[in-house]
Formats: structure tokens, C-alpha cells, sequence
């Protein structure tokens, strides 16, 4: 039993990494990055609660000399403030909306598929 849930959990995380590669590439030519200022951070559960918790972000950002405010959020690191820069994808055809999929991301995504295949199959557990 223990080595079905890890081969599911494997290609869950191959199908994540395989969709995150996937947007990647299709909007390469339709995305570009800057340098944008978090300006709020919402969370789902309140902030001393730890585990299952995230941070989403809105950003104000500068492109082509026109100031932009993000039409959405994208999930950031638990340690990222109002205030803070990050870098962030947009969307040239409608700056207003940014992007949080990146191929870094969906490498990460299969190298952890990888690994819950290798315990699986040597059963490593």
C-alpha cells in the first residue's frame, strides 16, 4: 500500500512539473521579468500557524515607464514582507497580470518525482 501512495505521489509532482515546464515555454515569448515591490500579502490561515500555510502576493511594478498594480497574486516565501523586491513574471500583453510558474520550479518538481520513484521502486521506505 505504502509503495502505491508513493508511486501516485511521484507522478503527481511529474504532472505539476510537467505542467509548470509546459506554461514555461508556451508563454516565453508573451512573458518578461521585473523588479516589483510586494505591496500586500494575504494568507489562508492566520500567520502563527505554520504547517499547510502559504503567502500570496500582489506586487506594484514599473514597465515601459507606466506604474502597474498586479490584477492577481502569486505565492511567495513564508519570510517575504510588504515592502520587500522581488523579481516576478508578467504578462506583455496585459502587464497587469503576473505569473508565478517557472522552469526552475518545474525542474524542482521532477527531480522530487524522481526520488519518490527511486524509493518506490527500491523500496527505500
Amino acid at each position: 500500500m505504502e509503495k502505491q501512495f508513493i508511486y501516485i505521489a511521484a507522478i503527481i509532482f511529474l504532472i505539476l512539473g510537467l505542467v509548470d515546464l509546459s506554461r514555461s515555454l508556451l508563454l516565453k515569448s508573451n512573458t518578461e521579468y521585473v523588479k516589483a515591490e510586494v505591496i500586500s500579502i494575504w494568507q489562508p490561515n492566520p500567520e502563527a500557524v505554520k504547517k499547510g500555510n502559504s503567502k500570496w502576493a500582489n506586487f506594484i511594478y514599473s514597465v515601459d515607464g507606466k506604474q502597474y498594480t498586479s490584477s492577481n497574486r502569486i505565492q511567495v516565501s513564508m519570510s517575504t514582507k510588504v515592502g520587500d523586491i522581488k523579481q516576478i513574471k508578467y504578462d506583455k500583453r496585459n502587464p497587469e497580470k503576473i505569473y508565478g510558474f517557472s522552469i526552475k520550479r518545474a525542474c524542482i518538481l521532477f527531480m522530487v518525482a524522481i526520488v519518490f520513484f527511486v524509493i518506490a521502486k527500491f523500496k527505500l521506505f
